[in-house]
């Protein structure tokens, strides 16, 4: 009879606390934040959202870098200055980290050029769509037409596509000229080909 009831309690037990998924019986949650990755301009400012799931669970903020941003001790992050750090959140055994990107300020209404990177390297022959994004503030612009002028056009040139075509071997560069609303911005890349 002894060994019944221990068996009646002991099975129950093994098969009544374990998650169907994976088989594993799931921690106690206390937070829960749904950023993990940021990116602000110098002196903008973010409300992280910092669930609570457990009753009476304290969280505290921090950051790493705060030369470059800093975090109140409500989750209201300021960026300083351009750079990369994280913020950690801790509420009772949970911890949550934000990958935070600093970028440049930029007023609401400048023009800017964007360019993944300032240089391209293609063989003899080859085309690449150029990854060009012409910006007022964060928001793309769609009806602004570039001018583009390689220094040298017998090495690669550019079509109204953005495709670079490859001619010949050497390296070149190429000033992009915008215009937007009585703005003008220049930028520029380089062009190698082997």
């Amino acid at each position: 009879m002894k060994k019944l009831f221990v068996t009646l309690l002991i099975v129950p037990f093994l098969f009544g606390c374990k998650n169907k998924k994976n088989n594993v019986v799931p921690a106690e949650q206390y937070i829960k934040v749904s950023v993990e990755e940021l990116s602000l301009m110098e002196d903008d400012t973010y409300q992280i959202n910092t669930e609570i799931v457990k009753s009476g669970t304290i969280v505290f903020y921090s950051s790493a870098d705060e030369s470059i941003a800093t975090v109140s001790e409500s989750g209201l992050i300021s960026a300083i200055k351009q750079g990369e750090t994280s913020i950690t959140i801790r509420g009772g055994k949970d911890t949550y980290t934000i990958f935070l990107e600093v970028l440049p300020y930029q007023a609401k209404d400048s023009l800017q050029i964007v360019l993944p990177k300032d240089s391209y390297v293609l063989a003899v022959n080859d085309t690449y769509t150029l990854p060009l994004e012409i910006k007022v503030g964060n928001a793309p612009v769609n009806d602004v037409v570039p001018s583009f002028s390689f220094e040298n056009e017998n090495i690669a040139s550019i079509d109204e596509d953005f495709l670079i075509t490859a001619k010949a071997i050497g390296s070149t560069k190429c000033l992009i000229t915008a215009s937007y609303q009585q703005q003008v911005v220049n930028k520029s890349f380089i062009v190698i080909v082997y």
